[in-house]
């Protein structure tokens, strides 16, 4: 009796397990970067902001010149061994729709500037990614042909610095969010043309599925010097909108394997609000007045 009561429990775990849904796979660093970039672009983004953006840097020194179209490009030169220059404040005033922006500093200087560093949203983070700090006008010796993709990789990997088919991921365990929450790392390295796909690591946050994080690479060689280094974008909330908060940068330069000058910067990003629009006018150069016309010549 005992023995036909085990067969039968026996029998009846089996059909249990038998009914039993199979426990789904963990997804791939592939996949789950996949949907953490899908997220992000779903988010909403702010059509204007004013905020304060501060610089504050060891070894680095940031400039503005001027660009023909009466708008500010961003020079960075070396400040001495690692002495820090302290900060440099701006109130910037954002219009999303071009990366456009007006920034004051504590002289009342107006800067006029389509830079991403001062566009601190996830379309912003993609063009400083893609861009660097001059924004969609890439200086000159950024433009040239992109390398052609191994075959079998889709087309549109040439043309996003994000897309997943440019790179091999792989799963960096857990990690933490800027903010000191629980999240996911992802390592990426190029599959082809690494002056483009620079991004080398991702923070997920796997409550939202959004990106609290991101790194990418810099990289340049000239002759025996090269310089070396990374930006890296931290995400969080601001108001109702998901953000960069600040950007770290940190950049050596070496010669024949020596390191001979390091720098670094902060440029994070305060007291934001989010007005329901900016003006055009408020974020475009004037018009340089004409030059005068020289008088016709006396007549003899």
């Amino acid at each position: 009796m005992l023995k036909r009561a085990a067969i039968l429990l026996l029998l009846a775990s089996l059909a249990l397990l038998g009914n039993t849904p199979a426990l789904s796979a963990a997804p791939s660093a592939t996949a789950y970067y996949e949907a953490a970039i899908a997220t992000m672009k779903r988010l909403p983004e702010p059509p204007a902001a004013i905020f304060t953006t501060t610089f504050d840097s060891q070894g680095l020194a940031f400039s503005f010149g001027p660009l023909s179209d009466g708008r500010t490009a961003i020079y960075v030169t070396w400040g001495g061994d690692t002495a820090s220059l302290g900060d440099q404040r701006y109130r910037t005033w954002m219009r999303a729709k071009g990366d456009l922006t007006l920034n004051v500093d504590a002289k009342k200087k107006r800067y006029y500037s389509s830079s991403p560093v001062f566009v601190p949203t996830w379309p912003g983070a993609y063009d400083f990614l893609r861009y660097g700090w001059d924004g969609k006008t890439p200086a000159p010796k950024t433009l040239r042909p992109v390398a052609t993709p191994p075959p079998g990789l889709k087309t549109i990997a040439v043309v996003s610095a994000l897309s997943p088919g440019a790179y091999h991921i792989a799963d960096g365990g857990a990690a933490l969010c800027p903010d000191g929450s629980p999240g996911h790392a992802l390592r990426l390295t190029a599959r082809y043309d690494p002056t483009v796909h620079t991004l080398s690591r991702v923070v997920i946050d796997p409550s939202s599925m959004r990106v609290c994080s991101m790194r990418f690479n810099i990289f340049e060689t000239i002759v025996a010097v090269s310089l070396g280094g990374y930006v890296q974008m931290n995400f969080g909330q601001s108001g109702p909108y998901w953000m960069v908060r600040n950007s770290k940068i940190v950049i050596a330069i070496h010669t024949f394997g020596l390191q001979i000058k390091h720098g670094s910067a902060t440029i994070a990003y305060s007291a934001i609000g989010f007005p329901a629009s900016i003006p055009l006018a408020l974020v475009t150069p004037p018009t340089p007045a004409p030059s005068p016309s020289p008088s016709p010549a006396a007549s003899p």
